[in-house]
C-alpha cells in the first residue's frame, strides 16, 4: 500500500506498519493521507486527521466524486469541526461537517481493512456525492 500526504512518501505491507503511519502527527497535531495501491491511483482512501478526529473519503475510480464516511456520534448535530494540520486550506484549518467527523480509532479500522481488500468497508455507513 502506498500512502502519501504532506512530507510523506512510503509503501507499507502490513497492518502494524498501517497504524504506525497513521498515528504520526505533525506539529500541528494532525496529519492528511492519501492510501491506493502502489501501481494504480485508484481506488484511493484519504484521511484527514486532527488529533482525535478523522473524516474518511473514498474514491472508488477516477472522475467518480467519492463517498464519505457518516458519523458525527456525540457531536452537535449540524455544526462543524475544524481540522488542522500542515497544509490545511485556509491555514487556520478546514470546516468539516460534524455528521462526517468520526473516532480517529474508525479510521484506523476502516484503513485496515482497505489495506485488506482494497474496498469500503461495508460495516460503516457512507454518503455518496
Amino acid at each position: 500500500m502506498r500512502i502519501e500526504g504532506r512530507r510523506i512518501a512510503c509503501e507499507t505491507y502490513d497492518e502494524q506498519g498501517l497504524e504506525a503511519i497513521l498515528q504520526r502527527r505533525d506539529g500541528r497535531g494532525g496529519g492528511l493521507f492519501w492510501l491506493s495501491e502502489e501501481a494504480r491511483s485508484f481506488p484511493c482512501l484519504a484521511l484527514r486527521v486532527s488529533g482525535d478526529l478523522s473524516d474518511i473519503h473514498y474514491f472508488p475510480h477516477e472522475g467518480h466524486p467519492g463517498f464519505r464516511c457518516l458519523g458525527g456520534q456525540g457531536l452537535a448535530p449540524f455544526g462543524t469541526t475544524t481540522f488542522v494540520f500542515d497544509g490545511c486550506d485556509p491555514g487556520h484549518g478546514e470546516e468539516t461537517p460534524n455528521e462526517f467527523v468520526v473516532p480517529f480509532t474508525t479510521a484506523l479500522v476502516v484503513a485496515k481493512d482497505f489495506l485488506r481488500t482494497k474496498r469500503m468497508l461495508s460495516s460503516v455507513q457512507w454518503f455518496e456525492f
